[in-house]
């Protein structure tokens, strides 16, 4: 089960079996806020699945990630990576940056 900031991991989830259970902001964009009653549902979805982290990419402003984290008692991880701008074998890279950060998480 994972929390993201947005919908920027759910290729990852996909992929790898992963359910995405919420996201912080509700739409792909990061311009957008989420209601109360989002923050509200989302906390409890969290509390239900047992789920241990929210999950944010590089950049990200974790303001609001970690007010929902301490409302559902769980962590934030910052700094995942969702572009790949180096030489070849950087996407590889940065695919098992973000693996070992999530799994490491999770445990």
């Amino acid at each position: 089960m994972l929390v993201t900031n947005h919908e920027s991991f759910g290729y990852f989830a996909d992929r790898y079996g992963f359910t995405i259970i919420g996201t912080i902001i509700p739409n792909v964009s990061t311009g957008s806020s989420p209601s109360a009653q989002q923050l509200v549902e989302l906390i409890e979805a969290i509390k239900a699945t047992s789920t241990a982290a929210i999950f944010l990419e590089s950049g990200t402003n974790p303001e609001l990630a970690e007010q929902v984290a301490r409302e559902a008692g769980v962590k934030v991880i910052k700094d995942l990576l969702t572009h790949s701008v180096s030489p070849p074998g950087g996407y590889i890279d940065m695919m098992k940056y973000n693996t070992l950060a999530i799994v490491e998480a999770l445990k």
